[in-house]
């Protein structure tokens, strides 16, 4: 029994993935059309791991997994695949194949080296796995195997899809068709997510509650902090220890994108990242010392390049660790750095993210920033941005110029925090009467300095 890489070409993966396909989506790919030679090893049994290559970088993405393909002569076919599309550029340098050769392709010729199959090693195996989050969590068991077979299909389809309503409301149908009172609770919190009158809203609020103090501990049973969402767990907070002891089992059930993380230090964060269920998260929340080397491994990480929300608050990291960001995270849109000690470098470094210009939040209070690295910062394009944080800074009144001659590079911000930069009232004068609101607290800013300005805030 032997494990397989092949490559899926621009326009197969393209006609599968429609014209956008994104790191996180899931293709649910369930047959590879190749009579070659080189797949013959799957006839024993085995899993075929299928890549392509995408523009404009060359980066390399793992897009489907198919577990004991059977050949009908002309085409490989399985069951299909959930797991989520993920970059594994990171890899290319690891993967050795069962050849030992690896990959060596010279730069645009990626997608030509691997048009002929490869047989994985078994460290390859393991890099990949780690990667996707290895085999398709199941559901509990149920008490017969037609009700096995279909909770196992409706927990696929809610993993495979996290935020949407559909799958859960399938769910509760089919628990309260067997007078599963869990099913009630789950259409019992679609419903309070959605518009209702104050007399029903409270009618359910209360039914809501007694499910809850009846059977909340079994439903929900564990010593992590969770945050529910119509049903079923979204979100979890913990210590590093306690979430990679708990984490496996809970996403194996749940469809958790949010991860809350304390006591972050070297050892854990590596077993974080090389833990199968972090590729599902997209929104991650880690404190500890991470340093510029964990916040470096963090930004390469594969398995972290689906992350849409990034919070490292008060980590230890300089310009330096925030360098790695280059090339890495391209779907993050909030970034949280506040309190880390990234000074003006920092905003040299984030200027060489691609990603920056798509930002939507950006978190940089108490990051011993100047004049300087705010002018190299809003320097940039930030068009998408909606909220920029600069709090705890020691600007004074020359921030106001530098915000000034950026405003047509912040065409969306909405909001922007300054408290505590050291600002008397020219900060106001400078500003005018900005597009977006502004937090001016804790300065040398009373409130009638502000009397008429409906969009500052001084007290």
């Amino acid at each position: 029994m032997a494990d397989v890489m092949a490559i899926v070409s621009k326009a197969v993966f393209e006609k599968a993935a429609c014209k956008h396909p994104n790191v996180g989506d899931v293709l649910r790919m369930d047959r590879y059309v190749s009579a070659a030679k080189g797949l013959s090893p799957l006839g024993d049994g085995g899993k075929l791991y299928l890549v392509t290559v995408r523009p404009p970088n060359e980066a390399l993405w793992l897009v489907g997994v198919l577990d004991h393909p059977t050949f009908d002569g002309t085409q490989w076919k399985s069951a299909p695949s959930p797991l989520p599309i993920t970059d594994i550029t990171a890899l290319r340098g690891q993967l050795k194949f069962e050849s030992g050769k690896g990959i060596t392709a010279a730069p645009g010729a990626l997608g030509m080296s691997l048009q002929t199959p490869r047989v994985l090693a078994a460290h390859d195996v393991e890099l990949l796995d780690a990667a996707t989050g290895g085999a398709a969590p199941v559901a509990p068991p149920l008490e017969t195997s037609g009700e096995r077979r279909q909770g196992d299909a409706l927990l696929e389809a809610l993993l495979a899809d996290p935020t949407s309503s559909l799958p859960r409301q399938v769910i509760a149908d089919a628990l309260m068709a067997k007078n599963d009172p869990r099913g009630e609770l789950i259409t019992l919190e679609l419903a309070l997510a959605g518009p209702l009158g104050i007399r029903r809203r409270d009618e359910l609020a209360a039914r809501h509650a007694e499910l809850l103090a009846a059977h909340g501990k079994d439903w929900f049973a564990t010593d992590l902090e969770i945050r529910r969402d119509r049903g079923f767990v979204s979100a979890i907070s913990g210590t590093a220890r306690k979430l990679l002891a708990s984490a496996p089992a809970l996403f194996a059930a749940q469809p958790i994108i949010e991860v809350h993380a304390s006591n972050v230090d070297a050892k854990a964060l590596k077993q974080l990242l090389a833990a199968p269920w972090l590729s599902r998260v997209r929104h991650l929340v880690l404190k500890g010392e991470l340093g510029d080397a964990g916040f470096t491994a963090l930004a390469a990480a594969p398995s972290a390049q689906q992350l849409e929300h990034l919070n490292v608050l008060g980590c230890k990291i300089t310009a330096k660790g925030l360098a790695g960001i280059a090339g890495h995270l391209p779907h993050v849109r909030t970034l949280v750095l506040t309190s880390n000690p990234i000074g003006d470098g920092g905003m040299t470094a984030l200027r060489t993210w691609a990603t920056l210009g798509e930002l939507e939040a950006l978190y940089l209070s108490s990051c011993k920033l100047t004049i300087k690295g705010a002018g190299e910062l809003l320097g940039a394009s930030l068009a998408h941005l909606e909220k920029l944080t600069l709090s705890g800074n020691s600007f004074g009144d020359a921030i106001g110029p530098t915000l000034v001659a950026a405003t047509k590079r912040l065409p969306a911000l909405r909001r922007l925090e300054l408290i505590k930069i050291g600002a008397t009232a020219a900060l106001v004068a400078a500003l005018g009467t900005p597009t977006y609101a502004v937090d001016v607290r804790n300065n040398r800013i009373r409130a009638n300095d502000v009397t008429g300005r409906p969009r500052f805030r001084a007290a």
